[in-house]
C-alpha cells in the first residue's frame, strides 16, 4: 500500500521542475526531461498518467522498464543518478524513474546539455 500511496501523493501534485507526467514512454523526451533534473534539483517522472492526471498505466512494463534503464545509461554521460521503478495503482502499472541532482554536473544527452 506504500506504493500506490506514493503515487496518489504524486498526483496531487501539479507538474513542475521537479516533476513531470507522461502518458508514454518516449525515450528521447524522457531523457532531456532527466538530463534536466540531473543537472538541477532532480526530480520525478510518471509514466503511464496524462498531463491531466488520468491514470492510463504501461503496457509491458518490465519490459519497458528495462529497455529505458538500458537507454539512459548508453545516452547520457556521464553515468546517472538515477532508478526505474514498476508501481502498481489499481490495476495499473506505471513507472517511477527518481533522478537525484547529479554530483558530476554537467551531464550531457544526445550531445546536448539540458
Amino acid at each position: 500500500m506504500k506504493a500506490e500511496q506514493l503515487i496518489k501523493d504524486l498526483l496531487k501534485q501539479e507538474e513542475s521542475g521537479k516533476l513531470e507526467f507522461k502518458e508514454v514512454a518516449r525515450k528521447d523526451a524522457i531523457g532531456k526531461t532527466i538530463c534536466g533534473f540531473l543537472n538541477n534539483q532532480g526530480g520525478q517522472i510518471l509514466i503511464g498518467v496524462t498531463d491531466k492526471k488520468e491514470v492510463k498505466g504501461v503496457d509491458n512494463a518490465e519490459k519497458l522498464q528495462i529497455e529505458i534503464e538500458k537507454y539512459l545509461l548508453k545516452e547520457l554521460i556521464p553515468e546517472p543518478p538515477v532508478m526505474v521503478s514498476i508501481e502498481n495503482y489499481g490495476n495499473r502499472q506505471l513507472l517511477l524513474i527518481k533522478v537525484w541532482e547529479g554530483a558530476k554536473q554537467p551531464y550531457i544527452f544526445n550531445g546536448s546539455i539540458y
